[in-house]
């Protein structure tokens, strides 16, 4: 592979990780401006998302964007089951734990899944300088994440809920590997529709009632759309096209970029402080994805 290539793979699931980062400041707004839930929310962005990928798809793959090879079908389901799984995890986990613990299992611990998963599933082994770049950048992310009360994953009241954050874990890191899998015999284009639309239809029966119920006003289709064509569509394409160059490992502890985008973001618009502890873990982290830009 080329090197300049290599750099731009790097480069898009950096961008895709920091789109994710503005999703919870965009979703701030659009819980104000309506009566969403964040599983509405979910579908929202899953609904919005896959018609565009699949007009895109359509244009790039013509008429068989639609055709799952048989040899390939359990892949595909893997990739539609996580994203739901992860959705709807998540949103539980939430509900079940403080938030700081839900974050900092779900995110912290996906790279490590990768990490341990990739190279029976894939045969990926990551050189020893991009797992301690990784481990850096984790160690960062998880100052970033804030978990100030580390007894939270200890608490007998919070266990349902941090099973459901590590489960949410499981299912990004088996987006990952399945989406790598995938990239290397499908279109990118093709890959997003096909799991965003196989998601979407898993998740509409747990959010239909709230979906039924749901009104937003002319700010909150905006927010949805910018969640939906940007947040997710763009970001998802952009972290599946930098797969074709990133092995799946590499590519989760990069994303770990998005917490401190998120973060920041919280920080000039909301006025939500970092503590100094949590501007350490920026520069943790920023250091560490540097260190793992080179070594990857």
């Amino acid at each position: 592979m080329s090197i300049r290539r290599h750099r731009l793979s790097l480069i898009a699931v950096m961008l895709a990780a920091m789109l994710w980062g503005t999703i919870g400041v965009a979703a701030k707004l659009f819980y104000a401006t309506s009566n969403a839930t964040p599983l509405t929310l979910s579908l929202l962005r899953l609904g919005i998302a896959a018609p565009l990928l699949g007009a895109l798809s359509y244009a790039r793959d013509g008429r068989g964007f639609l055709r799952i090879q048989r040899a390939s079908w359990q892949w595909w389901a893997l990739a539609a089951l996580s994203m739901a799984g992860y959705q709807l995890f998540i949103f539980a986990a939430v509900q079940r734990t403080s938030v700081t613990a839900a974050q900092f299992l779900a995110i912290c611990t996906a790279p490590v899944l990768v990490a341990m998963l990739a190279p029976l599933a894939l045969g990926e082994r990551a050189p020893a300088r991009a797992l301690g770049a990784g481990a850096l950048a984790l160690a960062g992310a998880t100052l970033v994440v804030g978990l100030g009360n580390p007894g939270d994953l200890l608490r007998r009241d919070y266990l349902t809920g941090n099973l459901l954050a590590l489960a949410a874990a499981g299912a990004w890191a088996a987006y990952a590997i399945a989406a790598r899998h995938l990239v290397a015999r499908h279109s990118v284009t093709r890959i997003t529709f096909l799991t965003f639309s196989g998601a979407a239809l898993l998740a509409l029966p747990w959010a239909w009632p709230d979906l039924r119920a749901l009104t937003l006003s002319p700010a909150g289709w905006l927010l949805a759309f910018y969640l939906g064509a940007v947040a997710t569509a763009l970001a998802y394409w952009l972290y599946v096209q930098g797969l074709r160059e990133v092995t799946a490992t590499t590519s989760v502890f990069l994303a770990l970029a998005e917490p401190a985008t998120a973060a920041l973001l919280a920080a000039a618009m909301f006025d939500e402080r970092l503590s100094l502890a949590g501007w350490a873990g920026v520069g943790l982290l920023a250091a560490g994805l540097i260190w793992l830009a080179r070594a990857a």
